[in-house]
């Protein structure tokens, strides 16, 4: 067991025990609604360079539409969709430059993100599993050079879960890099 998956494993254990709540788990590893996980496993993520949302997505094909939606929810202080933030315009720079736009790489999402982990299944997927049977949760996010995400797409999840789960990543920040944005799809397990 890792150094991360022992202090996630106590942590829990430790909430649980102020709560004094009990930790079951199905045999499938899957939380069934109204039994409690105990912990989150670190994740994966896959990390692509100025992907578009895919077709059919919930932008609904206007961008303009979706670039007004964006603005708005963001003078709210909420987070837009992947879609959302993606369709938006991004001022890409001098392309004949030899030297490229970097981005971030997928283990170094992947490890911005496990150091949040906790924080997402504490502050969020603890509520949620009450209620909805979840065993592994998709973030699909957008990401701006200076390292803010300006967009995100949870999977699966109420609204409530969404909402709380984009308050936590607009307090996430990743380092600052040379492309005007990237996507990225962060992935994590429920035990």
């Amino acid at each position: 067991m890792s150094d991360l998956t022992k202090q996630l494993a106590l942590t829990t254990a430790l909430a649980f025990a102020a709560l004094g709540c009990a930790t079951t788990s199905s045999s499938s590893g899957d939380a069934e609604a109204g039994m409690t996980a105990t912990g989150a496993l670190p994740g994966t993520a896959n990390a692509y360079a100025l992907t578009l949302p895919p077709s059919g997505s919930a932008a609904g094909g206007d961008g303009a539409l979706a670039f007004a939606n964006a603005k708005a929810k963001r003078a709210k202080g909420e987070l837009p969709t992947y879609a959302e933030a993606m369709l938006e315009p991004a001022e890409l720079g001098d392309l004949e430059n030899d030297e490229g736009q970097q981005h971030l790489s997928s283990n170094k999402v992947a490890e911005v993100m496990n150091g949040h982990v906790n924080e997402l299944f504490q502050g969020c997927v603890l509520r949620e599993i009450k209620t909805k049977k979840m065993s592994r949760i998709s973030i699909q996010m957008v990401i701006s050079g200076k390292g803010e995400i300006t967009g995100a797409t949870t999977k699966p999840g109420s609204k409530t879960f969404k909402r709380c789960v984009n308050k936590k990543l607009i307090a996430i920040n990743f380092p600052k890099f040379t492309a005007p944005r990237m996507g990225a799809e962060y992935t994590f397990r429920i035990e």
